[in-house]
């Protein structure tokens, strides 16, 4: 089983798009980050995505969100799962 990273981010008015490498797409509403609603469109697409994909920064707003943010589950299950995958 391969765990969901993030592979692209879109943003528009109301919401980022997360684009995972599971193909799926997910998007959560910016008001969820006060930093990332407080910024400009500019600011909003000046992402970066952190190592392995787990994590996107905002460097512009200093804001950090989490895969496990965006599926909505517990930080510890993800990272559990993680340390439990087979290497491939």
């Amino acid at each position: 089983m391969t765990l969901p990273t993030i592979k692209h981010i879109r943003t528009d008015a109301r919401r980022l798009v997360f684009e995972l490498n599971d193909e799926r797409e997910v998007s959560l509403p910016i008001a969820m980050s006060s930093r990332l609603a407080g910024a400009t469109a500019a600011q909003r697409d000046h992402w970066t995505i952190g190592p392995m994909g787990i994590t996107a920064h905002w460097p512009d707003v200093d804001e950090d969100i989490a895969i496990w943010e965006v599926l909505g589950i517990a930080e510890d299950t993800y990272l559990r799962s993680l340390r439990e995958a087979p290497v491939s």
